[in-house]
């Protein structure tokens, strides 16, 4: 019945949004990952839970079930499919959520499956009336069958406009006008760099075009990680945060410091320079500098580099990093560094006091790396959240890093996984009257706490690049 295929034609991941927080059944909005197929269909499965969207054949729909796959029709929404569709990511789908008020499924059509981006951000607008354009746009609607965004301040949005095939950046709540706008091209969604956002100018009455201004999907902040204190180099450390643009990928500074990482194309490289904005004037010109192409300004210098190998943001734990190493006059692979999304501190919450190791809640720091990722570590104790590559999950083990799978509890995810936030199952918890790992529903691992770096994005996306 299933396998693991994957056909490129198909989204890796999708979101289903519309389902008024509140209501019935609203937790089936969310993300939700490409895992093989069923029935010659995708099958998605939500992350952090168990729900999945899959095709029933017996009546031709899709289906979102809290149990997963399994050969039923019982299922928290469905959407008739006469279309024979390869995936659920179809304007046209009408969803029929359960509501217990009726007994029964009823349509709603704010509910749809898009193939798009999470999160959208813009970058470059320079210092003035209208650098509020600039930051991090979240998926919250669909319009014209395309997605919309929101601002992460909640005053603006950027949707498609039908009639003139345009991407559109405007108030929310504005049916005419707007501040900004791209053509739309064959682009599905707004968060591609070769857009052209033309901005309204007030005072010379027209839209103009802003070069600078970019629109892209890229993490607002990575973290190196894993670099030995005592080793050389090992101030490449530390978080990043976005700041531009550079060679149509995005590129990061870490604040406080001279510290960039950027694109080459001339070696298909991300390099991680410590002295990437040493020049007074690099900073306020970067913009420039990067839409030149000026690459005898840059240099290739780097204290450590990856390549880049099609990857369109550095902050994947897949890539390998090679770091300076002066007493050798080489860059040598450091297995211990890498560079990844992951949140700096993670809460593990749910697991009930009275229950058997109930110890895992808590919170979790992050401590170094191990096995090609990240782990966390419970301050003042052996307790961590470990990486298992052999089954792809991660493990909460309570005698901390070891070549094991032994462990407290574990969720699966997927390997591209970039913390224990992002898993593809529910946590499964050790019984000892059992002797088994059985699911915990209530246990949830989630970021905590607040990222400085990150709250600086917007104030850095328009001063200090632009």
């Amino acid at each position: 019945m299933m396998n693991g295929s994957q056909d490129p034609g198909l989204p890796d991941v999708l979101h289903i949004v519309g389902r008024s927080h509140g209501r019935e059944n609203s937790d089936i909005c969310g993300k939700y990952l490409r895992g093989g197929t069923v029935y010659g269909r995708a099958v998605y499965r939500q992350r952090g839970s168990t729900t999945v969207i899959r095709y029933w054949p017996p009546q031709r729909r899709w289906v979102i079930d809290r149990e997963g796959l399994r050969e039923s029709d019982v299922c928290a929404a469905f959407a008739a499919d006469s279309r024979d569709l390869p995936h659920p990511a179809h304007p046209e789908l009408i969803w029929c959520v359960w509501e217990s008020r009726m007994q029964g499924h009823v349509a709603d059509t704010e509910v749809i499956a898009v193939s798009a981006p999470r999160t959208v951000t813009i970058v470059g607008r320079a210092a003035g009336a209208t650098d509020v354009i600039n930051g991090r746009y979240d998926l919250a609607s669909v319009c014209h069958g395309r997605p919309a965004y929101v601002h992460s301040r909640g005053d603006l949005c950027i949707r498609y406009l039908k009639e003139e095939h345009r991407w559109i950046i405007a108030c929310l709540g504005q049916d005419n006008g707007c501040v900004a706008f791209a053509e739309a091209g064959h682009f599905q969604h707004p968060g591609h760099i070769e857009l052209e956002w033309m901005l309204w100018e007030a005072g010379r009455g027209m839209f103009c075009a802003d070069p600078g201004m970019r629109a892209l999907v890229a993490p607002t902040v990575v973290r190196m990680a894993g670099r030995r204190a005592e080793a050389e180099n090992a101030r490449i450390n530390g978080s990043y945060t976005l700041a531009g643009i550079m060679e149509g990928r995005p590129a990061y500074v870490q604040p406080g410091t001279h510290h960039l990482i950027r694109y080459s194309s001339r070696t298909d490289r991300w390099l991680l320079d410590t002295d990437g904005l040493v020049e007074p004037s690099l900073a306020s010109r970067l913009y420039y500098w990067i839409f030149r192409g000026d690459l005898n300004a840059a240099g290739e210098r780097c204290a450590a580099f990856s390549e880049a190998s099609g990857s369109e943001h550095p902050g994947s734990s897949d890539l390998d990093w090679f770091v300076w190493e002066s007493r050798r006059g080489n860059f040598l692979l450091d297995q211990g560094v890498c560079c990844t999304t992951a949140p700096p501190s993670l809460q593990v919450s749910g697991r009930a006091g009275w229950r058997e190791n109930e110890f895992i809640n808590g919170e979790y720091a992050l401590a170094g790396t191990y096995l090609g990722r990240v782990y966390y570590q419970k301050p003042g104790t052996h307790i961590v959240i470990r990486f298992w590559p052999p089954r792809s999950c991660w493990l909460i083990d309570g005698l901390g890093l070891q070549p094991s799978d032994a462990c407290s509890a574990f969720a699966d995810c997927l390997a591209d996984s970039e913390s224990p936030a992002d898993v593809c199952s529910s946590w499964l918890v050790y019984e000892a009257t059992r002797g088994s790992h059985l699911a915990d529903p209530c246990v949830a691992v989630s970021p905590s706490g607040d990222d400085g770096s990150a709250q600086m994005d917007e104030q850095m996306l328009c001063s200090s690049m632009c």
